[in-house]
């Protein structure tokens, strides 16, 4: 099977990710994708960090056993008030849990692929993106993948997930001059109808996770594309375009893998509804894949059962 050289660039989901974990591995074992950089935001970050280490079946099975508590030490709403009201911290929960999975699946591991994962600073305001030679990178990750409000902004600088100004890092992956592109995100262009929100949580659950976020996500995407096809066009009329510093603007191939269907709650991490994401990325994955018209192996990998907890 011949290899497919491309950049992939993994957009945030929370506990949505799992479709990117199930997408991911067809595109590579299936279909012979083999990523020169990754880019990540959010839970694409995290993702992103196991997959450039290529700590494949650890990112799996890191999935397949993954409990709420691993992520966030979720307490009682008066404890919740009495942390916002009267201890003044700015999140309802703790996220440092996250911090010592991170710290255990990737700490001390070299990267077989530059990786870059990207924070937003509620101080400055800006965009920031870290790459793997950086001796904070997995800090960076466990910023990048902190919801603002839900959990607290971490460090002087207030750092926050990285998808509220760029859901999906695609003008960074440019500026690598890929090969080709491909985005897994983790959100449908179908919003799905839920309840009315119960509590302030489930609003900012809502507002901040599936509302914004997949909005962003949807422009950034469009976009792209829609550039990307003028490019084309102009190109193949024999005329450049150009970007305003006066740079030319470069076509590059794009391949987008998205549910074609709502995936929940993003802090849903129950282990019926993760398993049934990471399927549906699989299937998405082989779907958009085979209408390109690219060939795979007869026999199609299936989805491993759960193992005993990998070794830190």
């Amino acid at each position: 099977m011949a290899e497919r050289i491309a950049t992939l660039v993994l957009s945030g989901g929370g506990a949505k990710g799992a479709f990117e974990v199930g997408a991911e591995r067809v595109l590579r074992e299936e279909f012979g994708f083999r990523w020169e950089r990754i880019f990540g935001v959010s839970v694409g970050a995290l993702n992103g960090t196991l997959l450039a280490q290529e700590e494949y079946a650890r990112l799996m099975n890191l999935w397949l056993t993954i409990r709420e508590g691993d992520i966030y030490k979720k307490i009682p709403w008066p404890l919740v008030a009495f942390r916002v009201g009267i201890q003044s911290k700015l999140g309802f929960y703790d996220n440092t849990p996250l911090r010592a999975l991170i710290q255990k699946h990737a700490a001390g591991r070299p990267f077989r692929i530059p990786a870059h994962v990207g924070r937003v600073s509620l101080v400055s305001g800006e965009y920031e993106q870290v790459d793997s030679t950086a001796p904070d990178f997995l800090d960076a990750v466990w910023h990048s993948a902190t919801m603002p409000v839900i959990w607290e902004a971490i460090g002087s600088m207030a750092y926050v997930d990285g998808g509220l100004r760029n859901v999906t890092p695609l003008g960074d992956a440019l500026n690598s001059q890929p090969k080709e592109i491909v985005v897994i995100t983790c959100n449908s262009a179908r919003m799905d109808t839920i309840k009315p929100p119960s509590n302030i949580l489930d609003v900012a659950k809502r507002s901040l996770t599936d509302i914004t976020i997949n909005e962003i996500l949807r422009n950034d995407v469009e976009e792209f594309v829609r550039i990307n096809d003028l490019v084309k066009q102009a190109h193949d009329a024999g005329v450049t375009l150009k970007k305003p510093d006066g740079t030319p603007y470069v076509y590059c191939p794009i391949v987008t893998i998205e549910p074609e269907k709502p995936l929940g709650d993003t802090l849903d991490f129950s282990q019926e509804t993760i398993r049934l994401r990471m399927r549906h990325g699989e299937e998405v994955a082989r779907s958009v894949i085979q209408q390109t018209g690219v060939a795979r192996p007869q026999l199609a990998a299936t989805l491993p059962t759960p193992e005993h907890p990998t070794p830190a």
